[in-house]
């Protein structure tokens, strides 16, 4: 899969400027913090108080940004797990930024990564027995069908996250969406839609057309996924060159062969291994699959402050979520 490249750097300056348009009245400052696959982070601050802004790569247009700010809010709203609160974000590039970006509350805490050994170990049970609450908790908050969470931009306002706008004026900046809110809205407060996740956009996966949620079993959404690989599989063997292979071209048409041999195979299997149960949606919950130590601060004492990083957290079926998180998962031993 191909790696995902900035073609072209944001402007700290111009990032600046643009949060300074939004509070004329306000002393902005911002700078560099860090980098991540998808995203390059800003540390801000606004006269006293401090922020995070993040801006993101336009992998999956419009849907990253409204999943993770309907994601955190609906975890606000009914998981009372300690996230960052979202100031204010923007789901398309049309701004002077030119990026989709999220500003939020920079939360308290250190990386557990930078604690871990250095904690007790009743501080390590104490905090284990914190994340397992809030795992109970999520999954005791079930959802239907699989995919990721959005909700309505009427609800998001009314919860006070307005989606930042600038002066109609600036020629760089289209309030409009280039999608319409009903096309990609559910009706209720908060349910499952399309899924966003990095086996669905990376690489060429953005642009093949295959369903995208949202899923009513686990039987459909596997199936999506191989058909993704699938692709990729019949991708190689159309841009074999003609004539004789050289052994990296041979090497690359047997995986892709084989590959799509026990693909075929895996969905005679999958009406024996995932059941149909008519036309009622499975159940999930959300899964957040990088519950490493860089993605939960806590206090110098252990106690968990925030859990970071709701992006591409989609609602999984329950059988997913059967797996230890990343920070108690040990580096494999070598033997």
């Amino acid at each position: 899969m191909k790696s995902l490249e900035w073609t072209a750097e944001p402007d700290p300056q111009v990032i600046e400027q643009t949060i300074q348009s939004l509070l004329p009245s306000s002393t902005v400052q911002v700078t560099f913090l860090a980098q991540g696959a998808l995203n390059k982070i800003y540390d801000g601050k606004i006269d006293n108080e401090v922020f995070v802004m993040r801006v993101s790569l336009p992998v999956d247009p419009y849907y990253k940004t409204m999943s993770e700010v309907s994601t955190v809010n609906w975890i606000s709203r009914t998981a009372n797990i300690p996230v960052p609160r979202i100031i204010t974000y923007q789901s398309s590039r049309e701004n002077p930024i030119g990026f989709e970006l999220i500003i939020m509350t920079k939360m308290p805490g250190r990386p557990l990564k930078e604690l871990w050994r250095s904690l007790s170990f009743s501080a390590k049970i104490s905090l284990v027995g914190e994340v397992a609450a809030y795992s109970s908790c999520l999954f005791r908050n079930q959802l239907q069908g699989i995919g990721n969470l959005y909700t309505p931009i009427s609800i998001l306002k009314d919860s006070g996250l307005p989606e930042a706008t600038w002066p109609a004026g600036n020629p760089a900046y289209s309030k409009k969406s280039s999608r319409s809110e009903k096309e990609h809205m559910p009706a209720a407060l908060s349910d499952v839609g399309r899924i966003v996740s990095m086996h669905f956009f990376g690489g060429s996966h953005i642009f093949q057309d295959v369903h995208r949620g949202p899923f009513t079993s686990s039987s459909d959404w596997i199936t999506s996924r191989l058909s993704l690989i699938e692709k990729d599989c019949q991708s190689t063997l159309d841009n074999l060159p003609p004539g004789d292979l050289d052994s990296d071209d041979e090497a690359d048409a047997d995986d892709a062969t084989r590959t799509l041999e026990i693909i075929g195979k895996l969905k005679t299997l999958l009406p024996s291994i995932f059941p149909l149960d008519g036309d009622n949606p499975e159940p999930s919950i959300l899964v957040h699959d990088d519950l490493s130590s860089r993605n939960i601060l806590v206090h110098d004492n252990g106690e968990l402050a925030a859990i970071l990083d709701w992006e591409c957290v989609s609602a999984l079926p329950l059988w997913n979520a059967c797996n230890y998180p990343a920070f108690l998962q040990g580096r494999p031993s070598l033997i």
